[in-house]
Protein backbone atom coordinates (compact mmCIF):
# COMPACT_ATOMS: atom_id res chain seq x y z
CA UNK A 1 0.00 0.00 0.00
CA UNK A 2 1.06 3.60 -0.38
CA UNK A 3 1.76 5.26 2.93
CA UNK A 4 -1.13 7.46 3.98
CA UNK A 5 0.27 10.64 5.34
CA UNK A 6 -0.26 11.37 8.98
CA UNK A 7 0.60 14.98 9.64
CA UNK A 8 2.33 16.49 12.58
CA UNK A 9 0.59 15.84 15.85
CA UNK A 10 0.09 18.39 18.54
CA UNK A 11 2.93 18.21 21.03
CA UNK A 12 2.30 15.41 23.46
CA UNK A 13 1.39 16.51 26.95
CA UNK A 14 1.16 13.82 29.57
CA UNK A 15 -1.67 13.77 32.12
CA UNK A 16 -3.94 15.95 29.97
CA UNK A 17 -7.61 15.12 30.36
CA UNK A 18 -8.91 13.70 27.11
CA UNK A 19 -12.26 13.69 25.35
CA UNK A 20 -13.60 13.62 21.84
CA UNK A 21 -13.93 17.35 21.42
CA UNK A 22 -10.81 17.60 19.33
CA UNK A 23 -10.09 21.23 20.20
CA UNK A 24 -6.69 22.70 19.39
CA UNK A 25 -4.54 23.73 22.29
CA UNK A 26 -3.26 27.14 21.34
CA UNK A 27 -1.31 28.05 24.44
CA UNK A 28 -0.42 26.96 27.93
CA UNK A 29 -3.19 29.19 29.26
CA UNK A 30 -5.66 27.47 26.96
CA UNK A 31 -4.37 24.10 28.13
CA UNK A 32 -4.79 24.95 31.78
CA UNK A 33 -7.89 27.03 31.50
CA UNK A 34 -9.71 24.40 29.46
CA UNK A 35 -8.38 21.27 31.06
CA UNK A 36 -10.17 18.36 29.51
CA UNK A 37 -10.02 19.52 25.88
CA UNK A 38 -7.69 17.11 24.18
CA UNK A 39 -5.01 17.96 21.63
CA UNK A 40 -6.29 17.67 18.10
CA UNK A 41 -6.11 14.13 16.74
CA UNK A 42 -3.26 13.37 14.36
CA UNK A 43 -4.02 15.14 11.11
CA UNK A 44 -4.81 12.84 8.18
CA UNK A 45 -5.26 13.26 4.46
CA UNK A 46 -8.77 12.36 3.19
CA UNK A 47 -7.79 8.86 2.08
CA UNK A 48 -6.20 8.05 5.46
CA UNK A 49 -9.20 9.52 7.31
CA UNK A 50 -11.52 7.20 5.37
CA UNK A 51 -9.26 4.26 6.22
CA UNK A 52 -9.39 5.15 9.92
CA UNK A 53 -13.19 5.41 9.81
CA UNK A 54 -13.43 2.04 8.06
CA UNK A 55 -11.13 0.47 10.64
CA UNK A 56 -13.12 1.86 13.57
CA UNK A 57 -16.40 0.67 12.07
CA UNK A 58 -15.01 -2.86 11.81
CA UNK A 59 -13.89 -2.85 15.44
CA UNK A 60 -17.21 -1.29 16.52
CA UNK A 61 -19.32 -3.93 14.77
CA UNK A 62 -17.32 -6.88 16.04
CA UNK A 63 -15.37 -6.38 19.25
CA UNK A 64 -17.31 -3.48 20.80
CA UNK A 65 -20.76 -4.82 19.88
CA UNK A 66 -19.95 -8.27 21.26
CA UNK A 67 -18.42 -6.77 24.42
CA UNK A 68 -21.60 -4.78 25.04
CA UNK A 69 -23.84 -7.84 24.63
CA UNK A 70 -21.69 -9.99 26.93
CA UNK A 71 -21.48 -7.20 29.50
CA UNK A 72 -25.28 -6.89 29.51
CA UNK A 73 -25.41 -10.56 30.45
CA UNK A 74 -22.61 -10.02 32.98
CA UNK A 75 -24.54 -7.27 34.76
CA UNK A 76 -27.79 -9.20 34.54
CA UNK A 77 -26.27 -12.33 36.07
CA UNK A 78 -24.74 -10.55 39.03
CA UNK A 79 -27.88 -8.48 39.66
CA UNK A 80 -30.36 -11.34 39.29
CA UNK A 81 -30.11 -12.04 43.02
CA UNK A 82 -32.06 -8.82 43.63
CA UNK A 83 -34.99 -10.14 41.59
CA UNK A 84 -34.68 -13.62 43.13
CA UNK A 85 -35.04 -12.04 46.56
CA UNK A 86 -38.46 -10.69 45.64
CA UNK A 87 -39.79 -14.05 44.47
CA UNK A 88 -38.95 -16.27 47.41
CA UNK A 89 -35.17 -16.69 47.64
CA UNK A 90 -34.89 -15.58 51.27
CA UNK A 91 -37.83 -17.59 52.59
CA UNK A 92 -36.90 -20.79 50.74
CA UNK A 93 -33.29 -20.65 51.96
CA UNK A 94 -34.32 -19.54 55.47
CA UNK A 95 -32.30 -16.35 55.28
CA UNK A 96 -32.69 -13.96 58.22
CA UNK A 97 -31.62 -10.44 59.17
CA UNK A 98 -28.69 -9.39 56.95
CA UNK A 99 -27.99 -12.73 55.24
CA UNK A 100 -28.88 -11.22 51.86
CA UNK A 101 -26.40 -8.38 52.41
CA UNK A 102 -23.74 -10.96 53.30
CA UNK A 103 -24.44 -12.79 50.03
CA UNK A 104 -24.03 -9.64 47.94
CA UNK A 105 -20.87 -8.69 49.87
CA UNK A 106 -19.29 -12.10 49.28
CA UNK A 107 -19.65 -11.58 45.54
CA UNK A 108 -17.46 -8.50 45.87
CA UNK A 109 -14.91 -10.46 47.92
CA UNK A 110 -14.61 -13.02 45.15
CA UNK A 111 -14.53 -10.35 42.46
CA UNK A 112 -11.69 -8.39 44.04
CA UNK A 113 -9.61 -11.44 44.98
CA UNK A 114 -7.79 -11.60 41.63
CA UNK A 115 -8.79 -8.30 39.98
CA UNK A 116 -5.44 -6.53 40.16
CA UNK A 117 -3.65 -9.53 38.60
CA UNK A 118 -6.14 -10.17 35.81
CA UNK A 119 -4.44 -8.07 33.12
CA UNK A 120 -1.14 -9.88 33.65
CA UNK A 121 -3.00 -13.11 32.92
CA UNK A 122 -4.74 -11.52 29.93
CA UNK A 123 -1.44 -10.38 28.41
CA UNK A 124 -0.02 -13.89 28.77
CA UNK A 125 -3.07 -15.94 27.72
CA UNK A 126 -4.69 -13.52 25.26
CA UNK A 127 -8.07 -11.80 25.36
CA UNK A 128 -9.52 -14.06 22.67
CA UNK A 129 -9.11 -17.07 24.96
CA UNK A 130 -9.41 -15.65 28.48
CA UNK A 131 -12.52 -13.46 28.19
CA UNK A 132 -14.85 -16.05 26.57
CA UNK A 133 -13.66 -18.62 29.13
CA UNK A 134 -14.60 -16.25 31.95
CA UNK A 135 -18.04 -15.83 30.35
CA UNK A 136 -18.61 -19.58 30.24
CA UNK A 137 -17.47 -19.96 33.85
CA UNK A 138 -19.70 -17.26 35.33
CA UNK A 139 -22.66 -18.45 33.23
CA UNK A 140 -22.27 -21.95 34.66
CA UNK A 141 -21.94 -20.62 38.22
CA UNK A 142 -24.99 -18.37 37.75
CA UNK A 143 -27.05 -21.34 36.58
CA UNK A 144 -25.84 -23.46 39.50
CA UNK A 145 -27.29 -20.89 41.89
CA UNK A 146 -30.64 -22.26 40.74
CA UNK A 147 -30.01 -25.70 42.27
CA UNK A 148 -28.77 -24.69 45.73
CA UNK A 149 -30.68 -25.74 48.84
CA UNK A 150 -29.14 -23.72 51.69
CA UNK A 151 -27.93 -20.20 52.33
CA UNK A 152 -24.40 -21.52 52.94
CA UNK A 153 -24.40 -22.88 49.39
CA UNK A 154 -25.60 -19.48 48.16
CA UNK A 155 -22.71 -17.78 49.98
CA UNK A 156 -20.23 -20.14 48.35
CA UNK A 157 -21.74 -19.64 44.89
CA UNK A 158 -21.62 -15.85 45.25
CA UNK A 159 -17.89 -16.02 45.97
CA UNK A 160 -17.35 -18.28 42.96
CA UNK A 161 -19.47 -16.02 40.75
CA UNK A 162 -17.34 -13.03 41.74
CA UNK A 163 -14.13 -14.94 41.00
CA UNK A 164 -15.48 -16.10 37.63
CA UNK A 165 -16.44 -12.55 36.59
CA UNK A 166 -13.12 -11.14 37.82
CA UNK A 167 -11.06 -9.78 34.96
CA UNK A 168 -13.81 -9.45 32.36
CA UNK A 169 -14.50 -5.71 32.56
CA UNK A 170 -10.82 -4.89 33.14
CA UNK A 171 -9.84 -7.02 30.16
CA UNK A 172 -12.40 -5.39 27.87
CA UNK A 173 -11.23 -1.90 28.86
CA UNK A 174 -7.62 -2.91 28.18
CA UNK A 175 -8.23 -4.36 24.72
CA UNK A 176 -10.35 -1.34 23.78
CA UNK A 177 -7.29 0.80 24.59
CA UNK A 178 -5.26 -1.49 22.30
CA UNK A 179 -7.65 -1.11 19.35
CA UNK A 180 -8.89 2.48 19.48
CA UNK A 181 -6.93 5.72 19.03
CA UNK A 182 -6.84 7.89 22.12
CA UNK A 183 -9.30 10.49 20.81
CA UNK A 184 -11.92 7.78 20.13
CA UNK A 185 -11.47 5.73 23.30
CA UNK A 186 -13.65 7.74 25.70
CA UNK A 187 -16.76 7.48 23.50
CA UNK A 188 -16.22 3.72 23.07
CA UNK A 189 -15.77 3.03 26.77
CA UNK A 190 -18.94 5.05 27.35
CA UNK A 191 -20.82 2.84 24.89
CA UNK A 192 -19.41 -0.24 26.61
CA UNK A 193 -20.67 0.95 29.98
CA UNK A 194 -24.05 1.59 28.39
CA UNK A 195 -24.50 -2.15 28.88
CA UNK A 196 -24.88 -1.65 32.64
CA UNK A 197 -28.16 0.33 32.62
CA UNK A 198 -29.37 -1.61 29.57
CA UNK A 199 -28.92 -4.81 31.57
CA UNK A 200 -31.21 -3.43 34.26
CA UNK A 201 -33.75 -2.21 31.70
CA UNK A 202 -33.85 -5.64 30.06
CA UNK A 203 -33.36 -7.91 33.07
CA UNK A 204 -36.04 -6.29 35.23
CA UNK A 205 -39.02 -7.10 32.96
CA UNK A 206 -37.33 -10.32 31.76
CA UNK A 207 -36.75 -11.61 35.27
CA UNK A 208 -40.29 -10.58 36.14
CA UNK A 209 -41.58 -12.72 33.29
CA UNK A 210 -39.34 -15.64 34.23
CA UNK A 211 -40.48 -15.46 37.83
CA UNK A 212 -44.05 -16.15 36.71
CA UNK A 213 -43.11 -19.59 35.37
CA UNK A 214 -44.82 -22.27 37.43
CA UNK A 215 -43.19 -25.68 37.69
CA UNK A 216 -43.90 -28.48 40.17
CA UNK A 217 -40.23 -28.86 41.13
CA UNK A 218 -38.35 -25.74 40.01
CA UNK A 219 -39.23 -22.59 41.93
CA UNK A 220 -39.56 -19.14 40.42
CA UNK A 221 -36.28 -17.74 41.76
CA UNK A 222 -34.47 -20.84 40.49
CA UNK A 223 -35.72 -20.18 36.94
CA UNK A 224 -34.20 -16.67 37.12
CA UNK A 225 -30.73 -18.07 37.80
CA UNK A 226 -30.88 -21.12 35.52
CA UNK A 227 -32.14 -19.47 32.34
CA UNK A 228 -30.00 -16.33 32.64
CA UNK A 229 -26.89 -18.48 33.21
CA UNK A 230 -27.67 -20.73 30.24
CA UNK A 231 -28.08 -17.74 27.92
CA UNK A 232 -24.72 -16.38 29.06
CA UNK A 233 -22.89 -19.64 28.31
CA UNK A 234 -24.24 -19.73 24.75
CA UNK A 235 -23.24 -16.13 24.02
CA UNK A 236 -19.82 -16.52 25.68
CA UNK A 237 -18.92 -19.41 23.36
CA UNK A 238 -19.17 -17.02 20.39
CA UNK A 239 -16.36 -14.97 21.90
CA UNK A 240 -13.76 -17.54 20.85
CA UNK A 241 -14.51 -16.52 17.24
CA UNK A 242 -15.20 -12.80 17.71
CA UNK A 243 -12.65 -11.40 20.17
CA UNK A 244 -9.09 -10.62 19.10
CA UNK A 245 -5.94 -9.97 21.15
CA UNK A 246 -4.71 -6.76 19.48
CA UNK A 247 -4.69 -5.09 16.03
CA UNK A 248 -1.41 -6.65 14.93
CA UNK A 249 -2.94 -10.16 15.16
CA UNK A 250 -6.55 -9.29 14.29
CA UNK A 251 -8.06 -11.74 11.80
CA UNK A 252 -10.80 -9.49 10.40
CA UNK A 253 -8.47 -6.60 9.52
CA UNK A 254 -6.77 -6.34 6.14
CA UNK A 255 -2.97 -6.02 5.96
CA UNK A 256 -3.41 -2.40 4.90
CA UNK A 257 -5.57 -1.63 7.94
CA UNK A 258 -3.11 -3.38 10.27
CA UNK A 259 -0.12 -1.42 8.97
CA UNK A 260 -2.06 1.83 9.14
CA UNK A 261 -3.38 1.47 12.69
CA UNK A 262 -0.01 0.29 14.01
CA UNK A 263 1.66 3.42 12.62
CA UNK A 264 -1.20 5.62 13.82
CA UNK A 265 -1.10 4.31 17.37
CA UNK A 266 2.68 4.51 17.46
CA UNK A 267 2.35 8.23 16.77
CA UNK A 268 -0.59 8.41 19.19
CA UNK A 269 1.63 6.92 21.90
CA UNK A 270 -0.88 4.14 22.66
CA UNK A 271 0.44 1.05 20.84
CA UNK A 272 0.35 -1.45 23.72
CA UNK A 273 -1.18 -4.64 22.36
CA UNK A 274 2.10 -6.37 21.54
CA UNK A 275 4.23 -4.67 24.19
CA UNK A 276 5.53 -6.47 27.27
CA UNK A 277 3.84 -5.69 30.58
CA UNK A 278 6.62 -5.43 33.15
CA UNK A 279 6.26 -5.44 36.91
CA UNK A 280 8.52 -2.41 37.37
CA UNK A 281 6.44 -0.28 34.99
CA UNK A 282 3.29 -1.48 36.73
CA UNK A 283 4.67 -0.53 40.14
CA UNK A 284 5.60 2.90 38.82
CA UNK A 285 2.10 3.42 37.43
CA UNK A 286 0.54 2.33 40.72
CA UNK A 287 2.55 4.96 42.61
CA UNK A 288 0.82 7.86 40.81
CA UNK A 289 -1.46 9.42 43.43
CA UNK A 290 -3.40 11.34 40.79
CA UNK A 291 -4.69 8.09 39.26
CA UNK A 292 -5.89 6.97 42.67
CA UNK A 293 -7.63 10.30 43.14
CA UNK A 294 -9.37 9.94 39.77
CA UNK A 295 -10.65 6.49 40.67
CA UNK A 296 -12.25 7.81 43.87
CA UNK A 297 -14.81 9.45 41.59
CA UNK A 298 -15.30 6.08 39.86
CA UNK A 299 -15.83 4.54 43.30
CA UNK A 300 -18.60 7.04 43.99
CA UNK A 301 -20.28 6.52 40.62
CA UNK A 302 -20.29 2.75 41.03
CA UNK A 303 -21.75 3.02 44.52
CA UNK A 304 -24.68 4.93 43.03
CA UNK A 305 -25.04 2.40 40.19
CA UNK A 306 -24.85 -0.51 42.63
CA UNK A 307 -27.65 1.02 44.66
CA UNK A 308 -29.80 1.14 41.54
CA UNK A 309 -28.80 -2.27 40.14
CA UNK A 310 -29.25 -4.45 43.22
CA UNK A 311 -31.53 -2.53 45.56
CA UNK A 312 -33.88 -0.55 43.30
CA UNK A 313 -36.45 -3.41 43.20
CA UNK A 314 -36.45 -3.62 46.99
CA UNK A 315 -36.63 0.16 47.47
CA UNK A 316 -39.57 0.38 45.04
CA UNK A 317 -41.25 -2.64 46.65
CA UNK A 318 -41.09 -0.93 50.05
CA UNK A 319 -42.96 2.06 48.58
CA UNK A 320 -46.09 -0.09 48.43
CA UNK A 321 -45.81 -1.74 45.01
CA UNK A 322 -46.14 -5.49 44.46
CA UNK A 323 -43.09 -7.62 43.68
CA UNK A 324 -44.04 -7.83 40.00
CA UNK A 325 -44.56 -4.07 39.78
CA UNK A 326 -41.26 -3.42 41.57
CA UNK A 327 -39.36 -5.66 39.16
CA UNK A 328 -40.82 -3.88 36.14
CA UNK A 329 -40.44 -0.37 37.60
CA UNK A 330 -36.80 -1.03 38.54
CA UNK A 331 -36.06 -0.53 34.84
CA UNK A 332 -37.07 3.15 35.06
CA UNK A 333 -33.96 4.58 36.84
CA UNK A 334 -31.75 2.43 34.65
CA UNK A 335 -33.51 3.71 31.52
CA UNK A 336 -32.71 7.24 32.69
CA UNK A 337 -29.13 6.11 33.21
CA UNK A 338 -28.93 4.68 29.69
CA UNK A 339 -30.03 8.01 28.22
CA UNK A 340 -27.48 9.78 30.43
CA UNK A 341 -24.65 7.58 29.13
CA UNK A 342 -25.68 8.26 25.54
CA UNK A 343 -25.53 11.99 26.29
CA UNK A 344 -22.28 11.75 28.30
CA UNK A 345 -20.08 12.74 25.37
CA UNK A 346 -22.28 15.74 24.64
CA UNK A 347 -22.16 16.69 28.31
CA UNK A 348 -18.35 16.67 28.23
CA UNK A 349 -18.35 18.88 25.15
CA UNK A 350 -20.79 21.33 26.74
CA UNK A 351 -18.82 21.43 30.00
CA UNK A 352 -15.49 21.64 28.14
CA UNK A 353 -13.84 19.13 30.48
CA UNK A 354 -14.16 15.71 32.03
CA UNK A 355 -13.75 16.90 35.59
CA UNK A 356 -16.69 19.28 35.30
CA UNK A 357 -18.89 16.71 33.56
CA UNK A 358 -18.08 14.16 36.28
CA UNK A 359 -18.80 16.72 39.00
CA UNK A 360 -22.16 17.53 37.40
CA UNK A 361 -23.06 13.82 37.28
CA UNK A 362 -22.08 13.38 40.93
CA UNK A 363 -24.16 16.40 41.91
CA UNK A 364 -27.17 14.92 40.10
CA UNK A 365 -26.80 11.67 42.04
CA UNK A 366 -26.31 13.70 45.23
CA UNK A 367 -29.62 15.51 44.73
CA UNK A 368 -31.36 12.18 44.10
CA UNK A 369 -29.98 10.70 47.31
CA UNK A 370 -31.08 13.74 49.31
CA UNK A 371 -34.60 13.40 47.92
CA UNK A 372 -34.68 9.72 48.82
CA UNK A 373 -33.66 10.26 52.42
CA UNK A 374 -35.72 13.41 53.00
CA UNK A 375 -39.23 12.09 52.32
CA UNK A 376 -41.42 9.01 51.97
CA UNK A 377 -43.56 10.65 49.30
CA UNK A 378 -43.77 8.03 46.53
CA UNK A 379 -43.54 10.29 43.42
CA UNK A 380 -40.68 12.30 44.92
CA UNK A 381 -38.75 9.15 45.83
CA UNK A 382 -39.23 7.69 42.34
CA UNK A 383 -37.83 10.92 40.87
CA UNK A 384 -34.95 10.77 43.37
CA UNK A 385 -34.17 7.19 42.35
CA UNK A 386 -34.17 8.25 38.68
CA UNK A 387 -31.77 11.11 39.47
CA UNK A 388 -29.50 8.67 41.31
CA UNK A 389 -29.46 6.39 38.25
CA UNK A 390 -28.97 9.32 35.88
CA UNK A 391 -25.99 10.70 37.78
CA UNK A 392 -24.38 7.35 38.52
CA UNK A 393 -24.59 5.94 35.01
CA UNK A 394 -23.67 9.27 33.41
CA UNK A 395 -20.43 9.07 35.36
CA UNK A 396 -19.81 5.57 34.01
CA UNK A 397 -20.03 7.06 30.53
CA UNK A 398 -17.28 9.54 31.36
CA UNK A 399 -15.06 8.49 34.26
CA UNK A 400 -13.51 5.18 33.00
CA UNK A 401 -12.56 6.68 29.62
CA UNK A 402 -11.08 9.70 31.39
CA UNK A 403 -9.03 7.46 33.69
CA UNK A 404 -7.58 5.39 30.85
CA UNK A 405 -6.93 8.08 28.23
CA UNK A 406 -5.27 10.35 30.79
CA UNK A 407 -2.98 7.45 31.79
CA UNK A 408 -2.11 5.76 28.50
CA UNK A 409 1.59 6.64 28.11
CA UNK A 410 2.63 2.95 28.27
CA UNK A 411 0.92 -0.43 28.29
CA UNK A 412 1.56 -0.54 32.05
CA UNK A 413 -0.23 2.78 32.53
CA UNK A 414 -3.21 1.58 30.49
CA UNK A 415 -3.32 -1.79 32.26
CA UNK A 416 -3.09 -0.26 35.72
CA UNK A 417 -5.64 2.46 34.93
CA UNK A 418 -8.10 -0.14 33.61
CA UNK A 419 -7.54 -2.52 36.53
CA UNK A 420 -7.69 0.19 39.19
CA UNK A 421 -10.81 1.71 37.64
CA UNK A 422 -12.64 -1.61 37.85
CA UNK A 423 -11.11 -2.50 41.23
CA UNK A 424 -12.25 0.73 42.87
CA UNK A 425 -15.64 0.52 41.20
CA UNK A 426 -16.12 -3.04 42.40
CA UNK A 427 -14.87 -2.21 45.89
CA UNK A 428 -17.82 0.14 46.19
CA UNK A 429 -19.91 -3.01 46.35
CA UNK A 430 -18.76 -3.50 49.94
CA UNK A 431 -20.57 -0.31 50.85
CA UNK A 432 -23.61 -0.66 48.61
CA UNK A 433 -24.16 -4.23 49.83
CA UNK A 434 -24.18 -3.33 53.51
CA UNK A 435 -25.99 -0.02 53.86
CA UNK A 436 -29.45 -0.94 52.52
CA UNK A 437 -30.60 -2.97 55.50
CA UNK A 438 -33.96 -4.71 55.90
CA UNK A 439 -34.65 -3.13 59.30
CA UNK A 440 -34.01 0.34 57.83
CA UNK A 441 -36.93 0.06 55.37
CA UNK A 442 -38.79 1.89 53.93
CA UNK A 443 -36.69 5.05 54.22
CA UNK A 444 -33.29 3.30 53.99
CA UNK A 445 -31.76 6.37 55.63
CA UNK A 446 -28.37 4.71 56.20
CA UNK A 447 -28.00 3.71 52.55
CA UNK A 448 -29.02 7.04 51.06
CA UNK A 449 -27.03 9.04 53.62
CA UNK A 450 -23.97 6.99 52.74
CA UNK A 451 -24.51 7.80 49.06
CA UNK A 452 -24.73 11.50 49.95
CA UNK A 453 -21.30 11.30 51.58
CA UNK A 454 -19.79 9.32 48.67
CA UNK A 455 -21.13 11.69 46.00
CA UNK A 456 -19.68 14.64 47.94
CA UNK A 457 -16.32 12.86 48.23
CA UNK A 458 -16.34 12.19 44.49
CA UNK A 459 -16.88 15.88 43.70
CA UNK A 460 -13.90 16.79 45.90
CA UNK A 461 -11.77 14.16 44.09
CA UNK A 462 -12.69 15.65 40.69
CA UNK A 463 -11.72 19.16 41.81
CA UNK A 464 -8.40 17.96 43.27
CA UNK A 465 -7.64 16.04 40.05
CA UNK A 466 -8.35 19.11 37.93
CA UNK A 467 -5.98 21.24 40.05
CA UNK A 468 -3.28 18.57 39.82
CA UNK A 469 -3.67 18.26 36.05
CA UNK A 470 -3.42 22.00 35.64
CA UNK A 471 -0.16 22.02 37.60
CA UNK A 472 1.27 19.09 35.63
CA UNK A 473 0.17 20.58 32.31
CA UNK A 474 1.95 23.83 33.10
CA UNK A 475 5.10 21.92 33.99
CA UNK A 476 5.05 19.82 30.80
CA UNK A 477 4.18 22.85 28.65
CA UNK A 478 7.44 24.51 29.79
CA UNK A 479 9.42 21.54 28.46
CA UNK A 480 10.67 21.55 24.83
CA UNK A 481 8.14 20.04 22.43
CA UNK A 482 8.94 16.60 21.03
CA UNK A 483 10.13 16.60 17.42
CA UNK A 484 8.01 14.86 14.81
CA UNK A 485 9.91 13.10 12.06
CA UNK A 486 6.84 11.88 10.19
CA UNK A 487 6.59 8.40 8.75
Amino acid sequence: MSDHSIGSATSKVEYTEVNSVGGTIESTDDLVGRTGVEPTAISLDPQAALLLDRYCRKVDMRILAYAIVLCILNQSDRGSIGVAKLVGLESDLHMVKNDFNIATTLFTVGYLSLEMFSNFILKRVGASRLLPTLGVLWGVVCALQGVIQTKSQLFAMRILLGMAECGFTTGILLILSFFYPKHKLTSRTGLFYLSSPLANVISGPLASALSHIHHPYIKRWQWVFILEGAITVLVALLGYYVLQDHPEKCRFLSDEEKRFIVKYKQRDGTLGGSQHLSFSDTRRALSDWQLWCMTIATFSFCAACGSVTVFAPEVINELGFTSAQAQAMSALPSACGAVAILLAGHTVRVCGSHWLACSLALFTALVGSIMMVATLNVPVRIIGLCLLGTGGFSGLGTSPGWNITANSQTVANSAVAAALTVFMGSASGFIASNVFLNWDAPRFAIGHSTNIGLMSLGIVACVVTRLSMGRRNRRFARQPAELDDGF
